[in-house]
């Protein structure tokens, strides 16, 4: 009967182990929770012009990766704040971001700014 009790502690252990490292890399993917990761977390791009709903495409694609989507939705940055966001995570490592992407990102974060939110504050 003794075996059966410690390979039932042993398995509880390594669950245990398991389950920390699961949510320490969850913690890490998501890291600080911010007011505008609290916001709307996606865009209807049905009406904005082909190229920027391709370009929404990527931009929930890569920026998904290291933080919510609602983060960068809720934001209010000028153009020269976006292009320095977007080029500072352009520079952390497991971004997948190049300059051509990081462009088309801020390309299609100006022009959100500009239809979208330029509706929201009238």
């Amino acid at each position: 009967m003794r075996p059966v009790v410690t390979i039932s502690v042993v398995m509880m252990l390594i669950l245990s182990c398991l389950l920390v490292i699961i949510f320490y890399r969850m913690a890490k993917v998501v890291g600080q929770i911010y007011p505008a990761d609290l916001g709307l977390a996606e865009i209807d791009v049905s009406s904005y012009p082909r190229e920027m709903r391709q370009s929404y495409k990527v931009f929930a694609s890569k920026c998904s990766r290291c933080h919510t989507l609602a983060r960068p939705i809720n934001s209010n940055f000028s153009v020269e704040e976006w292009q320095k966001y977007v080029y500072k995570m352009m520079n952390k490592s497991g971004s997948g971001l190049t300059k051509e992407i990081s462009d088309q990102i801020i390309r299609f974060l100006i022009y959100d700014y500009q239809v979208r939110k330029k509706k929201i504050e009238k």
